[in-house]
């Protein structure tokens, strides 16, 4: 009968199915993806049978998203480009230096004239829109990368003239690379977006689990060693007028 118990719990265990946790971020310069999940998948244990998984992809990333019961960590800006789409309610959102809001900036070399290419890892509208602000009338030519550092990067060593990109990866980059950066210059910056954002599927977002992974990430040392390769402080919930505020815009 031991033996049976025993059996039964092994198929249990065997058989249950992993909650995954999908990541992917444009602003996010994480040199080692094999770090963050090894301390992802060890601080995720203690909470049950839970997976961390990184994309480098965007179009992989959104192919994954189509299973049920996925936990994701995306921008706020890809967020409301895909929350209706897959069922997906933000639930957290990072805050960093006590700050749960960045900015999104075009950059470039001082005294640039207004042609040329504007590479970005943004999407093609949310770019046009931003450069619709900054100069009205433009000819540039847009051009996708995989990161914001390699937008920056590409301005930098002049192989293209603009660089659409988060205000806190561009500052990152003057602190790390000034010699880089120091002919470059803020155009134009956007309104407040929220930073990194965790979503749930709508019938997981009271999960008790789900909310203690999150909740209590800056209360031990692997949680915050988490946070830290993530360049923020810490989890918070977002509130009402937050939630209104994500869904106020698509």
């Amino acid at each position: 009968m031991k033996f049976i118990t025993i059996f039964f719990m092994l198929c249990i265990m065997l058989f249950a199915d992993t909650h995954k946790i999908y990541y992917y971020m444009t602003d996010k310069n994480i040199d080692n993806f094999k770090t963050l999940k090894v301390k992802f998948d060890s601080y995720l244990s203690r909470f049950g049978d839970y997976e961390f998984q990184a994309f480098t992809n965007k179009d992989l990333f959104e192919t994954y998203l189509k299973n049920s019961h996925n936990i994701v960590m995306l921008t706020s800006l890809h967020y409301k480009q895909i929350s209706s789409d897959y069922e997906l309610d933000a639930v957290f959102v990072a805050q960093n230096k006590k700050s749960i809001t960045d900015t999104n900036v075009i950059v470039g070399k001082n005294h640039t004239q207004l042609v040329g290419t504007i590479t970005t890892a943004f999407s093609d509208r949310y770019t046009k829109k931003l450069l619709r602000k900054t100069f009205g009338l433009y000819s540039l030519h847009i051009l996708k990368v995989p990161k914001e550092i390699d937008a920056l990067m590409s301005v930098g060593y002049g192989m293209s003239q603009f660089a659409s990109v988060s205000k806190s990866s561009f500052r990152l980059l003057q602190k790390t690379n000034n010699n880089l950066t120091k002919n470059m210059r803020i155009y134009s910056e956007s309104d407040p977006n929220y930073r990194m954002l965790v979503a749930v599927d709508k019938k997981s977002v009271q999960d008790k689990n789900f909310i203690r992974i999150f909740t209590n990430m800056n209360k031990s040392k692997n949680g915050r060693d988490i946070l830290k390769l993530l360049g923020i402080d810490k989890m918070v919930k977002l509130n009402k007028r937050h939630l209104q505020e994500l869904r106020s815009i698509r």
